[in-house]
């Protein structure tokens, strides 16, 4: 019997607690999918992810002009996004409002980026970085593209709730 080792209730206690927290996060997986689904005007699939199919997810969301992951890293929190097919006005919505989201965390004299995100006019052109970077410069959160007259936005890691709020704007006709 090793004397240094955890006891057998305690390590069944603790083996517990992973299961449920591990059981809690996939729900909350599931719901924020639903709720995508829902601010897709309920059309949308949800699934669960293989090896391979993209960022490690809890599961994923496929509706028209997007496609969802919520990302295993985080308990059903966070997402990774692809919008295809946006109208310069959707692209354009969606910009305004991830732009609002990150706010600069600094005093007005800081080096924080003012334009993160490629303008419509950039894209249109064929910008050379479509990257998204944050307001610091200093971290990738997404990438852009265009061809044909639309643009493509994929956010490597945003919150439920704004994933959710830009479904809607990518959506909408205002």
């Amino acid at each position: 019997m090793n004397e240094t080792a955890m006891p057998e209730a305690l390590a069944n206690s603790l083996h517990t607690a992973v299961e449920a927290a591990h059981s809690m996060a996939a729900a909350a997986a599931d719901v924020a999918a639903a709720a995508f689904i829902a601010a897709a005007d309920g059309k949308g699939t949800p699934h669960r992810t293989w090896h391979g199919e993209g960022p490690d997810a809890w599961c994923a969301v496929t509706a028209p002009g997007f496609h969802a992951h919520l990302l295993r890293d985080t308990p059903g929190t966070r997402a990774q996004i692809h919008f295809t097919g946006l109208s310069q006005e959707a692209y354009e919505r969606i910009r305004t409002r991830a732009l609002e989201s990150d706010e600069c965390p600094h005093d007005d004299m800081c080096g924080c980026l003012a334009h993160p995100w490629p303008t419509w006019s950039e894209l249109e052109k064929g910008a050379d970085v479509p990257e998204i970077v944050d307001r610091t410069g200093e971290k990738n959160t997404g990438i852009t593209g265009y061809a044909f007259g639309r643009a493509k936005v994929t956010l490597f890691e945003e919150p439920v709730e704004l994933v959710y709020e830009l479904i809607r704007r990518s959506r909408t006709t205002r």
